[in-house]
């Protein structure tokens, strides 16, 4: 429950009372804060809502009544649900209510599992193949919610984005094993640079936390990055929690990915990608992802330590002399 001593309990409660009047609720609901950003921490925050037996999902944002945002990724949303409704078995998370200020938003709220929990569950590798396939075909869908068009790949911000890991100096992996991994990661951006490749209408955090699964249906959702982008990308952001599965090196491909996982994705996606770009990009995620793990978080967080020793072990692959 939302406690009293909150800065902004009387704020969130007449949210919360706003919601319930629209919904001709006259009970106590249960209110339960389950997501504040540490960066934005005004801007982005998540309760769970429940009244009697429904549950929903409120987004609050205490600057969208002059910003807008929410309101118009409500109107996104809406459409983007209608757009699912035609493809069997995909979904996402179906808006209920803005409030009267545009400060936040009420979707149904998906109690399923979720993609990653799925693939750290289980060993099998029919199961974690099947979670590869889906998220392929729920991307497929999320891509043609917009007409694609073409442009030119610029792999060069991933050069730039890790020498700004080096210069920050607070690297844990050892500077001359980034340094090496970089450059070829330079050499391999000169020989892509402006490949055409296809520009969708993209999710924008299409992680693995962000996908639930039930027997007969995918959703995604969380789309507040959703826009037009390099379809490239969303492939990359979900294919990298491969990292936290062990394979043997010799069924890790050249991007770093588990060679049968990446397949069955693409079984799934059925837009085009070319695989020298996937590649690049891939190669440059986890190469960026290493080097933004710092000596400081590295010493206390037990989860970067295992990150930080899957990537070594995925990049001694994909950059190997």
């Amino acid at each position: 429950m939302l406690s009293e001593t909150d800065p902004n309990f009387q704020v969130l409660n007449a949210m919360v009372r706003e919601f319930a009047d629209a919904m001709d609720f006259h009970g106590l609901p249960k209110v339960e804060r389950i997501f504040t950003s540490p960066v934005l921490p005004l801007e982005r925050q998540v309760l769970r809502v429940v009244f009697g037996h429904d549950i929903y999902a409120m987004k609050v944002d205490f600057t969208s009544d002059v910003t807008s945002r929410l309101a118009q990724e409500f109107e996104g949303l809406k459409r983007l649900s209608k757009h699912f409704q035609t493809y069997e078995k995909l979904g996402t998370a179906t808006p209920v209510y803005l409030s009267k200020a545009g400060t936040f938003f009420a979707m149904n709220f998906l109690n399923l599992p979720t993609a990653g929990q799925r693939l750290q569950q289980s060993q099998q590798l029919q199961t974690t193949r099947q979670v590869y396939r889906r998220a392929g075909l729920w991307l497929t869908a999320m891509h043609e919610f917009k007409e694609q068009k073409q442009g030119k790949f610029d792999g060069k911000w991933m050069v730039h984005e890790i020498n700004a890991r080096i210069e920050d100096g607070n690297l844990k992996a050892p500077l001359a094993d980034v340094e090496r991994m970089r450059d070829i990661l330079r050499e391999d951006v000169v020989e892509v640079h402006h490949t055409k490749s296809t520009r969708a209408w993209s999710h924008g955090d299409f992680h693995s936390e962000n996908m639930m699964l039930s027997p007969g249906m995918t959703y995604a959702f969380d789309l507040t990055e959703a826009r037009m982008k390099m379809a490239l990308y969303d492939t990359v952001d979900f294919l990298k929690v491969d990292i936290y599965r062990q394979m043997p090196s010799e069924e890790i491909d050249r991007s770093g990915i588990i060679a049968k996982h990446r397949e069955m994705f693409f079984k799934g996606y059925k837009h085009k990608v070319k695989p020298e770009l996937f590649d690049v990009a891939m190669r440059g995620r986890l190469l960026i992802d290493w080097a933004s793990i710092e000596k400081s978080g590295y010493a206390k967080n037990e989860s970067q330590q295992l990150q930080f020793l899957r990537l070594k072990q995925r990049l001694d692959v994909a950059f190997q002399a």
